[in-house]
């Protein structure tokens, strides 16, 4: 079970959410602060053993608002994890659209945000993923 830590009111009920994907073995709805929009987050196996939950929200190609969920989500996550986090960047994946991709790891923990845009189906979406104990 992740053990997020609410770094802020405005954050605590995120913060929650995250939490409760790591007790849940379906799916888990989970709403995207400041833009009400929901995802149903869905469950799948990692090839090196385990599982995640993936949850994913569509945006407008290249929107302003994609690009400002993707940065609230960043600090919201940093904020439930606190200063002990350790962020990485993932640059190096050959994507053909844009891609930025930030991994958190925490005590065994990791949780990713990404931005990706998908040109052939002129929309951008906010990923995050939680990698399941």
């Amino acid at each position: 079970m992740l053990s997020l830590v609410a770094g802020s009111m405005v954050h605590a009920d995120l913060c929650h959410d995250i939490r409760a994907i790591g007790t849940e073995f379906a799916k888990t709805t989970l709403t995207l602060p400041e833009t009400g929009k929901t995802a149903e987050c869905t469950r799948s196996r990692v090839l090196a053993g385990g599982s995640q939950m993936h949850c994913g929200w569509a945006f407008s190609y290249r929107s302003p608002a994609a690009a400002q969920a993707f940065e609230h989500l960043l600090v919201t996550v940093a904020d439930c994890l606190g200063a002990a986090a350790r962020v990485t960047a993932d640059k190096t994946v050959n994507h053909p659209d844009f891609y930025d991709l930030q991994t958190f790891q925490f005590e065994g923990q990791e949780i990713g945000v990404s931005l990706k845009d998908k040109a052939a189906l002129s929309e951008t979406y906010v990923f995050l993923r939680v990698k399941l104990p």
